[in-house]
């Protein structure tokens, strides 16, 4: 299970999932306001108020660490891991999607369509993850052909 190189890369996306609790994916700046977008919402940095809270982006990082872990744990069963790893490669561009609209909504929301909108280097890391699990998926499949291979040779 460990030595296999896709239980790497599912690994490396759920690290990378797991960095992105801890990083802000943008600032924005009205006014004189400050106010910085992370998983857990917009928050105002000066007075440290969570303005608009992003629940469903949480969500769907959660579920695709979650679901990332039980891919790595279901190595004997390689067609449903292929199956898994698709939906969670569904689910983690959702997340991605999710991101810029959810900044679009709680800007709208509070009232700052106007507001200027510097992305951070985590809205790029964020991507990372469907690279890592597209290269598991793809590694899963040569696993498979190897396996229906020695099965033809015997």
């Amino acid at each position: 299970m460990w030595q296999r190189i896709q239980t790497l890369f599912l690994g490396v996306a759920i690290i990378t999932n797991l960095v992105l609790h801890l990083v802000n994916f943008a600032v924005v700046k009205s006014n004189q306001l400050t106010y910085e977008f992370s998983l857990w919402g917009l928050l105002n940095t000066e007075t440290g108020e969570m303005i608009y809270s992003s629940y469903p982006l949480l969500g769907l990082n959660m579920v695709s660490t979650l679901l990332s872990l039980v891919i790595i744990f279901m190595f004997q069963k390689r067609q449903l891991q292929i199956k898994l790893a698709k939906l969670n490669l569904s689910i983690q561009a959702a997340f991605v999607a999710a991101i810029f609209f959810l900044l679009d909504f709680a800007l709208e929301d509070i009232g700052l369509q106007n507001a200027e909108v510097e992305y951070a280097i985590a809205t790029l890391i964020s991507v990372l993850p469907l690279l890592f699990i597209y290269l598991a998926i793809r590694n899963i499949k040569k696993d498979e052909a190897l396996v229906r291979a020695a099965d033809r040779i015997r």
